[in-house]
Formats: structure tokens, C-alpha cells, sequence
């Protein structure tokens, strides 16, 4: 099947591009990638108003084209925004003038084997350059052989060429035109919007509306870009609206959802986070390092300053999820992305609640927090705003999934708490510092309440877990991976906080040694069961993702602090 279908589109792409083939080679048009875009550039005022422009996924979601433009350049070229041009720019571009923006640059290769098939060291390579002259498509045979094994037996170049052949899909489909779910139906109780390509859907009148308007809203662009003048494409997409607004008011959300999720998509928030908290994060380390062995009054000035900025951008971070919430109307932690940037505004909660007692604690979470953005927006995980899945349609996800996941936010703090208290029994026992000794029982004191509150957290949130279960699957409890995993995570952390109570393990090294090691009970409930085990709360189960390079060193990182700990560490008074 997947075969035939590559001839058909092969075939297609030989009547789309045959004039690029026989007029010129890529090279050549690769040299004047400038000049292409120069000619083809889609006016930002008018890119402006077509973001707002509505259409409806897969799924029934009805979103501005900004956000289904964002969706699409993303899972090609892996970049919001290419030469300079937005994502709704590059979108209407390339369905504008197909043959022009084939040869530009935009499908993301970075398998070294498949950049010299493609005979191209670049990062992004043009469409055309993925064929042939004769319109042969140039990783036929490699996506036929990837797709003939099972998805535990490809290797990384397997992957890849999947991953190409899906974004090189997405040009095509893209390009071939009639994919934009624009035009509901009258009197249509699905509520389904359709494509122009399926006029014949649609009533006499409607129908010649349908068919013609998508051909003169593309000639009125063409003859923009010669005569300056926007004004007749604007209009069109205005017809369009009032079209949408006179068979589709079911369905289409109040405008300032519309505008809010355009301008959420335009801001890109919490990606800019990410490096904020890092920044923030890191700057607040060095100072408050510098704080605890020389007290200076400007010292004390800039960590203030900094925790302010600190919590203005916690603020955004909240403003940005309830933003995000609004748009989808659903809680914002229904998936993957979600459930990461809300875990990282969790744990910097547990920082700010802290933050008082101990700048180190606020040092913490921000770091943390900038790693679980880091991870969030990695390719891996999809940030598209999309509708529930039945089972999550309930007061549930509200409860249930806010509590249980809040808590890996204080856990998570513990972790780092620990990570640091091994740090300062080093550092303070090597170089007899007594104040570091104090620090180190300050922080080690946070991370026992810290972890205190995460476990209880997290056994709520478990036990409402099977309230839930027994309302969606009818039964509280039933081993499923998440489940198990949960009640191992409830036992690790019961058994760190009451290591007080073995006299042979009363000691700040221990208890935050295994704070460190716990952390990871949480990382397996977490990732490894909704990406690697097969269940009933899997996000992706049988092909699982990468394991990021950056847990190998974590892991690295724990390990030497926790030898060189042990090596310097001495008991004090009461822990001997």
C-alpha cells in the first residue's frame, strides 16, 4: 500500500513539477534560494490577517490558521519561523506557488547517510532535491525496506528516513492544495468542515462558492506581489469568514479565543522560559555561592533583584498556562507537553514557597524547571493544542492529574536539594567552611518537608486515580503499569523519610543521597511508562522514544557527587 502510493505521488509530482525539472537542475535554484523568496514573499500584514482565518483539524478542532501553519513548518524544517518569514507566510507560500517554493530549502535531514543520498550536507534540503530528474522519489527503497520491519528492529537511519518521508508527505500535501478544512456544510449536525476540493459536498450555490474562491484568493496574491496591493486577497479571506460564521457558528469559538491562541502561538512563552530560568537560575547560583562564604550588601541586592525576576517570570508562567486552558478549554495538562510545562511550574512553585527560607531552594527549581522546559520542547513531544480523548472528559483530569503531577514538582525539588547537600558535604568538609555545614543542614531540613508533602501528594492523587478508574473502566485497582508504578513510587518515598528511624542511617548523607536516587522511581513512573510500557495510560507505547543524551550524564553527575560525598563526609554530633 505504502508503495502504490509513492507511484501515485511520484507521478502527480512529474505533472506539478515538471517545468523545475526541464527548466533548471536544484543547484541552481538552491544558489538563488534569495531571490525565490524575494519574488514569492507573502505581505506580513496580510499573513497577519490570514493567522486569524479558521479551519478544523482532524480531530473537529476548529483553530486559526496560525496555530495549523505553526503545526505544519514545525514537523517540516523543526523551526517556528524560516528566512525571516512566519510560519502562516511560509504555509500560504507554498500553496500560492508550489513550484517556486519546491526548490527552496525546507524539509529538516540530519542523518549523515541520508545527506549523501541527497547529496546535500545541509540542514534543510529543497523538495525537489528528494527526486530525480524523471520525478523519482530518491528514499523510495529506504522507506519501503523501514517500513517492512517492526518498529523494535529499525535502527536510527531507519527512523530517520521515516521521519523525512513523513515531512517530505506533509510537503506534498501541502503543496497539492485542498487540505485546509475550511467550508462547513449548511444544516450539518457533525459540524464537519470540508476542504474546496470536496465542492461537491456542497449545494449548487455554495458549491461554485467553494470551487472558485481558493483559485481567485491564489491569483489575487500573485498579482499582489506584482502591483504592491493586498487589499483584493484580504477580502477574499473575508468572504471566507462570513461563509464559516453563516454555516459553522456551532463550532467557531468566541474571537477573543482566536486572537489570544494567535497571539499565544506568535509569543512562543514557554520556549523563551526555558532560558530565562536557566539564566536566572544560574546567575542566582554564582551569587548566592558568593554570599554564603563573603556577606556584602550589593551581594544581597543582586540576589533580591534576582528573585524578583524569578518570580515575574513564575507569574507569566501561570498566566501562560491559564491562557493555554482558556484556548483549549480543558485543563492544561491533558498530554505529554502539557504535563511537562506544568510539572515545571509546579516544582518552581515549590521554590517560591520555599524561596524564603533558603535562596538555594529557589536556585533549585528554577534550574529544574528550565530542564523540564528544555525536555518539553524537544522533538519529541508535540505541543499542539488538541480536543480530549473521551476518557480524559471529566472533572477528573482536573483533580486527579493537577495533584498527582504537582507532586513530581516537589519531589523533583528534593532531588536537587539532595544534589546540592552532597555538593556542600564535599565542598564544606574539604575546605572546613563551618557556615557551608549549616547551609548544608538548612537545605537538608527543606528537602525532608519538601519531600513530605510531595508523598502525600502523591498518595492522594493516587488514591483519586482509582476513583477515576473505577468510574471510566469500572474497577479502582488493576496493575496497570502507571498504577504500579505509582504504588512503587509511594513505597520508595515512604522508606527515604523514615530512614531517620534506622539508627545506622541517621545521617544528612544518606537522606539526601537516597532523595537523589529516588527521583528516578518518579522518572520511570513518569516517562517510562507512558513511552516505553505498553498500558492503558500510554502516550506512545511499542516505539518508544529516544532516552535523551543529557540523562546519561545526569546520571554521571549523581554518581561522582554521591563518591566524592561519601569520600569527605563526617558526621556531626547527632549523627554520630
Amino acid at each position: 500500500m505504502k508503495l502504490k502510493l509513492m507511484k501515485q505521488k511520484t507521478f502527480l509530482l512529474l505533472l506539478v513539477f515538471g517545468f523545475s525539472f526541464s527548466s533548471t537542475n536544484a543547484m541552481e535554484f538552491e544558489e538563488n534560494v534569495d531571490s525565490l523568496l524575494k519574488a514569492n514573499l507573502i505581505d506580513a500584514t496580510h499573513a497577519k490577517r490570514a493567522e486569524q482565518l479558521l479551519v478544523q483539524d482532524n480531530g473537529g478542532r476548529v483553530k486559526p490558521l496560525s496555530t495549523l501553519s505553526s503545526q505544519y513548518i514545525r514537523k517540516i524544517s523543526r523551526k517556528q519561523e524560516l528566512y525571516g518569514q512566519s510560519a502562516t507566510q511560509v504555509l500560504i507560500g507554498m500553496m500560492s506557488n508550489p513550484v517556486a517554493w519546491g526548490n527552496i530549502p525546507l524539509v529538516k535531514v540530519s542523518n549523515p547517510e541520508l545527506k549523501n543520498i541527497l547529496d546535500s550536507q545541509k540542514k534543510l534540503v529543497s523538495f525537489i532535491q528528494l527526486f530525480e530528474k524523471d520525478g523519482t522519489y530518491k528514499l523510495n527503497k529506504f522507506v519501503e525496506q523501514a517500513y517492512n520491519k517492526q518498529p523494535q528492529n529499525r535502527n536510527n537511519f531507519d527512523k530517520d528516513v521515516i521521519a523525512v518521508d513523513e515531512r517530505v508527505n506533509l510537503c506534498y500535501l501541502i503543496f497539492s492544495g485542498g487540505f485546509l478544512r475550511l467550508f462547513p456544510l449548511s444544516n450539518d449536525s457533525n459540524n464537519v468542515w470540508h476542504p474546496y476540493s470536496k465542492n461537491e459536498l456542497f449545494s449548487s450555490n455554495d458549491s461554485l462558492f467553494v470551487t472558485n474562491i481558493m483559485s481567485m484568493y491564489f491569483n489575487a496574491i500573485k498579482s499582489a506581489k506584482t502591483d504592491k496591493d493586498w487589499t483584493t486577497a484580504t477580502e477574499i479571506l473575508d468572504y471566507i469568514q462570513k461563509f464559516q460564521e453563516k454555516y459553522g457558528g456551532a463550532v467557531i469559538p468566541p474571537t477573543f479565543k482566536t486572537k489570544w491562541e494567535v497571539y499565544y502561538n506568535n509569543l512562543q512563552l514557554f520556549s523563551k522560559l526555558f532560558m530565562v530560568y536557566f539564566l536566572l537560575g544560574l546567575l542566582l547560583l554564582v551569587f548566592v555561592i558568593m554570599q554564603i562564604f563573603k556577606e556584602r550588601k550589593w551581594l544581597n541586592v543582586l540576589v533580591t533583584i534576582l528573585k524578583w525576576l524569578i518570580y515575574s517570570s513564575f507569574a507569566l508562567h501561570t498566566i501562560g498556562l491559564i491562557v493555554r486552558g482558556i484556548i483549549s478549554g480543558h485543563a492544561p495538562w491533558s498530554n505529554g507537553y502539557e504535563s511537562m510545562i506544568y510539572i515545571a511550574w509546579a516544582t518552581l512553585l515549590s521554590g517560591v514557597l520555599f524561596s524564603r527560607k533558603s535562596a538555594l531552594t529557589l536556585v533549585a527549581t528554577t534550574i529544574v524547571s528550565s530542564l523540564l522546559l528544555m525536555v518539553a520542547h524537544l522533538n519529541w513531544l508535540d505541543p499542539e493544542i488538541t480536543n480530549l480523548v473521551p476518557v480524559l472528559k471529566s472533572y477528573w483530569l482536573m483533580i486527579h492529574v493537577a495533584i498527582i503531577t504537582a507532586s513530581y514538582g516537589f519531589l523533583a525539588l528534593g532531588a536537587m536539594l539532595g544534589l546540592f547537600a552532597l555538593w556542600l558535604i564535599f565542598i564544606g568538609n574539604f575546605s572546613g567552611k563551618r557556615n557551608l555545614d549549616l547551609v548544608c543542614e538548612e537545605i537538608t531540613i527543606i528537602n525532608e518537608k519538601s519531600l513530605t508533602i510531595g508523598l502525600y501528594m502523591l498518595t492522594i492523587g493516587t488514591f483519586l486515580g482509582g476513583i477515576w478508574a473505577n468510574e471510566s473502566w469500572g474497577r479502582y485497582w488493576g496493575w496497570d503499569p502507571k498504577e504500579t508504578w505509582a504504588m512503587v513510587s509511594i513505597l520508595v518515598y515512604a522508606i527515604i523519610l523514615h530512614l531517620r528511624f534506622i539508627p545506622a542511617l541517621q545521617s544528612r548523607y544518606v537522606f539526601n543521597l537516597a532523595s537523589v536516587i529516588g527521583i528516578w522511581s518518579i522518572i520511570m513512573t513518569y516517562f517510562g511508562v507512558n513511552y516505553y510500557l505498553s498500558g492503558l495510560h500510554s502516550y506512545a507505547a511499542g516505539d518508544p522514544m529516544p532516552i535523551p543524551s543529557f540523562v546519561y550524564y545526569l546520571i554521571g553527575i549523581m554518581a561522582v557527587s554521591a563518591i566524592l560525598a561519601k569520600l569527605n563526609f563526617k558526621p556531626s554530633e547527632n549523627e554520630s
